[in-house]
């Protein structure tokens, strides 16, 4: 996890202001997935100060928030089961959840493979996984790449600035979708739905459009997109394989 999360400067809760379009898109993908469900026991890991837990719960009779940060933690509502750990060391029992979400925890991870296995760990034969990450092959790369004749990589890494007192760089990696399915699969997971998310995240757009009329078009594309991994973010539903 990168330390900017517990540096008194940097202010996750303050990152979100302003974002209530991506918010809101993000809790529009994660009811959609889960639709139906109903879970004994679940967990929101790595989900910071609790943003989306709320959602999960609503579909759950017990839900955890495992979280790294201390201060994240600490931010949480005092009515979340909230627990230390990170994704690829839960500190849960084996086999103890029904579902898990990951939800902007891959796009500090290069090497998915140690998560999945930890997922693959935790969950109940026939129980499910939701993950998010940040596609490489969305709209704006495919369309950078066909201008610059230069190839998507399988997964890309970027250095993203953070402000803080001092000035940070953290690792940001945008995952290729062909890339995380395999390793799903590889990891006893197979995918059931797949959702293009965010797909109108533009300052241009946001700008002249109400908040309710871009969340009226993202609920439209959510599914239809996903055909052609079109958003900066792609959320999955994956089961494991009770073999």
């Amino acid at each position: 996890m990168p330390a900017h999360y517990d540096d008194p400067a940097f202010s996750y809760t303050q990152y979100w202001q302003g974002r209530e379009y991506e918010h809101q898109s993000e809790i529009l993908a994660l009811t959609r997935l889960l639709i139906g469900h109903k879970f004994s026991r679940s967990a929101d890991i790595g989900g910071g100060f609790g943003r989306l837990t709320p959602t999960l719960a609503i579909h759950s009779k017990r839900t955890l928030l495992i979280e790294p940060s201390a201060h994240m933690r600490r931010l949480a509502p005092k009515n979340l089961n909230v627990q230390a750990g990170t994704a690829t060391r839960t500190h849960l029992p084996d086999s103890s959840l029904d579902c898990a979400i990951l939800i902007r925890i891959l796009h500090h991870i290069p090497n998915l493979s140690p998560v999945f296995t930890e997922m693959a760990r935790i969950i109940k034969p026939n129980g499910y996984l939701v993950i998010e990450f940040a596609n490489s092959l969305n709209f704006k790369s495919r369309l950078k790449s066909w201008l610059s004749g230069q190839p998507i990589l399988p997964t890309a890494i970027d250095l993203r600035s953070q402000t803080s007192i001092r000035r940070k760089y953290i690792h940001f990696v945008n995952h290729h979708p062909a890339t995380v399915l395999k390793t799903l699969q590889l990891c006893n997971f197979a995918t059931v739905q797949l959702l293009s998310v965010s797909n109108f995240r533009s300052p241009f757009l946001k700008k002249i459009f109400p908040l309710k009329f871009l969340l009226f078009l993202e609920s439209l594309s959510q599914s239809k997109l996903s055909t052609i991994h079109f958003g900066p973010s792609i959320f999955i539903l994956a089961r494991k394989l009770d073999i």
